[in-house]
């Protein structure tokens, strides 16, 4: 008998996402196949928690967030009792998540509130899951590296030593998400940071990854070689579909199916998008990453330059995915 397929609300800072996953009986697990089965609400809610309480407003934000995903689900034939709904960074640390969370429950959802250490683990079940899948395709990765999933609110650096043993050697939860980094960092509507205000960007950034110690220990004078960096989110995902529509490389010879971007290539975009047409491409094509995309691509060439690495891998999956094979 066909599984049915089942819906995924992720409520984050920035976005609410609502996928819906279906069974792949070849892979034997659930997927999700198109960007058809997504829908991607620009809430921003993290803008509406000031000392660590969410406003009536951004409530009333995440309501309107949630009516859509409804909708859509409905549209797709997926019923409210087949959706699982969690909230990261965007909830965890407001006051009042309870509230939130009565929200959610008027439009029949219990909405779960992860753990940084569970969001941690659903990511890392997620890119391993990927990464695994594209070996079978004819890519190679190493067993070790350091994966980022950068959110609106927070990023989740993890430091793995072992794919085969699935060992995570250390991982932090991070105010280090484009939106979040934006709001404490950059003026104005984030579109164009200035050359200072992209310094203090680098600066925090490194400031904040310093204190994982495999990125302390890293010297650029070392023998041993750069760890592998993987990048997962919104905001990288929207950078590849920029770069791929101006024509930019985002494939690497080395690592057949899998997306690439260099690092040299993300100082080319820092610039561009800065620029007067630059910023009249995002707004046309990404107009919902506006403020916070060159302030993401910034975060990750701090971190690329900080561990050593030329280029980064980019990966779809991430905490959705493994919250999926870990939770349903």
């Amino acid at each position: 008998m066909e599984k049915e397929a089942i819906g995924i609300i992720d409520t984050g800072s920035n976005t609410v996402l609502g996928v819906i996953f279906r069974w792949d009986s070849e892979k034997d697990c659930y997927r999700c196949f198109s960007l058809a089965d997504g829908l991607t609400v620009h809430a921003g809610l993290i803008r509406y928690v000031d000392h660590g309480v969410m406003s009536a407003e951004g409530l009333r934000v995440l309501g309107n967030a949630l009516d859509q995903i409804d909708a859509f689900f409905g549209e797709h034939g997926v019923c409210p009792e087949d959706v699982r709904c969690f909230a990261t960074a965007s909830l965890r640390g407001v006051s009042n998540f309870a509230e939130a969370a009565e929200v959610a429950a008027e439009r029949g959802y219990r909405m779960e509130l992860l753990s940084g250490e569970e969001e941690a683990a659903c990511d890392f079940e997620g890119m391993l899951q990927e990464m695994d899948w594209l070996e079978q395709a004819g890519a190679s990765f190493p067993e070790q590296g350091v994966a980022l999933d950068m959110g609106g609110g927070s990023g989740q650096l993890l430091c793995f030593t072992s794919r085969k043993e699935k060992t995570l050697a250390d991982f932090r939860s991070m105010p280090i998400g484009c939106l979040a980094v934006k709001k404490r960092l950059v003026s104005g509507d984030g579109s164009a940071p200035s050359d200072l205000e992209l310094q203090q960007i680098d600066g925090f950034i490194r400031e904040q990854i310093e204190q994982i110690p495999m990125i302390a220990g890293l010297s650029a004078d070392s023998l041993q070689p750069a760890p592998a960096f993987f990048v997962m989110g919104g905001t990288v995902k929207a950078i590849v579909r920029l770069f791929e529509r101006m024509g930019w490389p985002v494939t690497s010879p080395d690592c057949p199916g899998s997306v690439t971007l260099q690092a040299e290539d993300l100082q080319k975009g820092l610039d561009f998008f800065r620029s007067s047409e630059g910023r009249q491409l995002v707004e046309r094509y990404e107009s919902g990453r506006r403020e916070t995309l060159v302030t993401g691509i910034q975060i990750l060439l701090s971190i690329c330059r900080r561990v050593g690495a030329g280029q980064m891998t980019v990966l779809q999956s991430g905490v959705r995915e493994g919250y999926v094979l870990r939770h349903c």
